[in-house]
């Protein structure tokens, strides 16, 4: 009996240290620390997890690493290049208020529809994105009807793409809204700047509705959004500037300055 209550004692002894042992520290969860700083630094590009570091060679080995908060004219560098880079968008129209359409509900009058678009670049630098309207579109019948148009875009998918990993948090990476109208380009302007050209370099498929062409599959019309403001989310607010950009900043940027910086992810 002595026996066997040594032993127990000694097996509770060591289960209860294995319990208490301390956990290493590569088990822990790890999160990045920011902090921010108000000193204005010369033009930056964010590093590949959205930040912008105070120095250009940061120590890998500090437990800390100092952020800082990019001013206004840094972020809409990114921004436009955000952009030029960007093949896809989120245009957000709104319905009339009278839908006349038997094959549109009428309790959606007024109501605003968001469909993922088509865009390009073509008119560099105006900030003006360029799309491909077809006739047929719900979004191009509500902006011709007179609604003023939004337009998303979101760093999220290509981060994914070009790195082959998941952002440990898709919240810190950028995104903008650009608010404005339609306006459709007239003849001499879609041939001077080449239109179809640079449109059908990022989308190959849209050759199959490009305007005038006789095999289009649908009346198509070339129109630019043209940008009255601008509203960005460069990440987390400890590290990233969020608000409205100024309008003439973003319709100066020169493409020399959005090809000289980088979004997270990209490589120098």
């Amino acid at each position: 009996m002595i026996l066997s209550n040594t032993v127990l004692s000694l097996v509770l002894l060591t289960t209860s240290w294995v319990a208490c042992a301390p956990v290493e520290p590569s088990e822990q969860l790890q999160l990045p620390q920011a902090h921010t700083q108000t000193q204005t630094y010369q033009q930056t590009p964010l590093d590949a997890e959205g930040i912008v570091p105070t120095t250009s060679e940061a120590n890998e080995d500090d437990e800390e690493t100092s952020f800082r908060i990019p001013s206004r004219y840094e972020s809409t560098v990114l921004g436009r290049r955000l952009l030029a880079l960007s093949k896809t968008g989120v245009l957000t129209t709104v319905f009339p208020d009278n839908v006349t359409s038997d094959r549109v509900p009428a309790d959606v009058a007024h109501t605003p529809i968001g469909l993922p678009d088509y865009i390009a670049s073509c008119e560099e630098p105006s900030g003006n994105p360029t799309l491909l309207a077809l006739t047929v579109s719900t979004s191009t019948k509500n902006a011709m009807a007179g609604s003023n148009v939004s337009l998303a875009l979101s760093w999220w998918d290509e981060y994914v793409h070009i790195t082959h990993k998941q952002p440990w948090s898709a919240a810190n990476l950028p995104r903008l809204s650009m608010t404005g109208y339609l306006e459709e380009m007239t003849a001499e302007e879609v041939e001077s700047k080449d239109v179809p050209g640079c449109f059908t370099k990022v989308h190959s498929d849209s050759v199959m509705w490009l305007p005038g062409k006789k095999w289009a599959a649908h009346k198509g019309l070339w129109m630019r959004l043209v940008v009255k403001e601008v509203y960005w989310i460069g990440g987390f607010g400890d590290r990233a500037y969020i608000g409205w950009f100024d309008r003439a900043e973003w319709q100066q940027v020169g493409e020399d300055e959005w090809k000289g910086v980088r979004l997270p992810g990209e490589r120098p």
